[in-house]
């Protein structure tokens, strides 16, 4: 089973992807909108910026998780973020082409209503779950240190 450091690592390195994939898409829209510009659409690769690159970046740093199994728990939230962070990013592609197009759709709120309630669960379930996962390496630790009798 791989570790958690070692996940965190290749997220944030898939995310810098996808955070340059987004920038381009955003400046190439951009640049044939005919002189109409978004700011949902200009800002939309720093949610997978900040909120992708960043947090794994600095998950994958800490020694602590180099002991913690990248197990199902763990594996539930950060779908769940990732999947809030991919809700919130193309919400803001949406609605940045809805504007750069001259109209108003009443549907592109439900992405922000879908995507921080997201972003929140899979932020809480990822944590208790690299908590009770390091209280777990720490508990096993310390069972197979001997004890000495004085």
């Amino acid at each position: 089973m791989s570790m958690s450091s070692d996940v965190f690592r290749r997220h944030w390195k898939i995310f810098l992807g996808v955070t340059a994939f987004v920038g381009l898409f955003s400046a190439i829209y951009d640049h044939y909108g005919r002189g109409v510009h978004s700011k949902p659409m200009i800002f939309a690769f720093q949610f997978p910026l900040v909120m992708g690159v960043l947090p794994a970046f600095l998950l994958s740093l800490v020694k602590a998780l180099k002991k913690v199994e990248y197990a199902s728990a763990v594996r539930v939230g950060v779908n769940l973020y990732v999947s809030g962070v991919a809700t919130l990013t193309r919400g803001s592609l949406a609605t940045g082409v809805v504007e750069i197009f001259g109209t108003t759709n009443r549907l592109l709120k439900y992405y922000w209503i879908v995507g921080w309630p997201l972003l929140a669960a899979g932020f809480l379930v990822t944590m208790f779950a690299l908590a009770k996962g390091y209280n777990d390496t720490v508990e096993e630790k310390s069972a197979e240190e001997p004890e000495y009798d004085e």
